[in-house]
């Protein structure tokens, strides 16, 4: 286990479209509980490393620094684990909509938690 993520006894609840605003405030006392980061990440999105090329000069043109994504190859370790939160929300999100056939069916596709929340 990263020192990222906490492991839990407590069952993940699962959602009741029925109790629809006491089944969300269930999951997102288990979400706080499991790492308060994932609230972040409910409301910001995943981590992105980035990284910054330098300035430099083409053909006699200054180009400015700028800042762009990191390959997956040039993650820190810090960052592996950080990124990885997003995948551990995403599980204990499905898990909790293993009930509802039909609304896992509509946010397997989504690409972070953030979109599977919203």
């Amino acid at each position: 286990m990263t020192s990222m993520q906490k492991s839990s006894s407590i069952k993940i609840p699962a959602f009741d479209k029925e109790n629809y605003n006491v089944c969300k405030r269930k999951i997102l006392l288990f979400i706080k509980a499991a790492n308060p980061l994932y609230l972040d990440i409910l409301q910001n999105g995943p981590f992105v490393p980035w990284k910054e090329i330098e300035a430099s000069t083409v053909d006699g043109v200054l180009v400015p620094a700028y800042w762009v994504n990191k390959l997956p190859s040039e993650f820190l370790e810090p960052e592996k684990e950080k990124v990885a939160l997003d995948d551990y929300l995403q599980l204990i999100l499905l898990d909790a909509l293993t009930l509802d056939k039909a609304l896992c069916g509509n946010v397997i596709g989504c690409s972070s938690a953030k979109d599977m929340w919203c």
